[in-house]
């Protein structure tokens, strides 16, 4: 097992799309979280008239709004991101027929997807770490640019925060992950996931705002789910002119479980379905 680990992990790193898209994501978060709104302010600060809405602007970009700006990014951006990430790091080997030599050798089909399911958690929980790093010292930098106190949310609430939009990640990037073993191909598969994630999810929940029977299947969506984990840890709802995608939720009990078994059903089909049918 461990020997299948490492194998991925080397492929991986090697991999330039894996980081390409690691770095786009990266300056996503950069420039809708932080660069966005403090542009905003600055265009309202010499209006007296919007003096309120440039110091709220101003507010959401600095270290005591991290939690919240940093968890908002996670259930439309990057999810979408994500499910591209999931199907580049499995779907090219069938590109490149990969998996016909691999297959082939001494590992069992079995452990090889499982060190390939291993590593990608790995990738979703750099990606989520290096977001709230990069957001935390950009935070940090303009509250002194601005002569702010830096007032920080505690280790406990921003450990939970990373460990929230880690299991977001993780949860769009094994749905990536096993479309692209479902259609032997990365591009179909990140097509097919960014309509099932950003069009027919966000649909399903537009509608269930008059249809209340829609309120049940909603809840057990991936893309809702994210967004209801998202608000119950801080981020503003999109109802509240909070970001797109954060839904208004006291409870992060259910979307928990929720993402916990699109990970797990997800790694499992992918890996079973990889292991019982032919590579080609």
């Amino acid at each position: 097992m461990m020997a299948a680990v490492r194998a991925a992990w080397f492929a991986d790193r090697k991999r330039p799309a894996v980081w390409t898209v690691t770095a786009t994501w990266l300056a996503l978060a950069l420039v809708f979280g932080i660069g966005v709104p403090y542009l905003v302010h600055l265009a309202l600060a010499g209006d007296p008239k919007e003096a309120s809405s440039a110091e709220s602007l101003l507010a959401a970009v600095l270290p005591g709004q991290l939690v919240p700006t940093g968890i908002g990014l996670f259930p439309l951006f990057g999810g979408a991101i994500l499910v591209i990430l999931g199907a580049l790091v499995v779907g090219n080997e069938y590109r490149w027929g990969t998996w016909n030599l691999v297959f082939t050798q001494r590992p069992r089909r079995a452990q090889v997807m499982a060190g390939q399911a291993v590593v990608l958690c790995g990738l979703t929980l750099l990606i989520a770490v290096l977001t709230f790093a990069l957001l935390a010292l950009t935070t940090g930098a303009l509250a002194a640019a601005e002569g702010r106190a830096a007032d920080w949310p505690s280790a406990g609430r921003l450990a939970a925060a990373a460990t929230g939009a880690w299991l977001i990640c993780t949860a769009h990037a094994a749905l990536g992950w096993f479309l692209a073993i479902a259609f032997r191909s990365a591009t179909t598969a990140i097509a097919v996931g960014l309509i099932w994630t950003l069009v027919l999810e966000n649909a399903v929940s537009a509608l269930a705002l008059a249809l209340s029977p829609l309120t049940v299947v909603q809840k057990v969506l991936l893309a809702p789910s994210s967004g209801a984990l998202a608000g119950a840890l801080g981020a503003r709802s999109q109802f509240d002119g909070g970001t797109p995608g954060v839904l208004e939720s006291s409870n992060a009990l259910v979307p928990t479980l929720v993402l916990l078994g699109y990970v797990l059903i997800m790694f499992a089909a992918g890996g079973w379905l990889a292991a019982r049918r032919d590579v080609g």
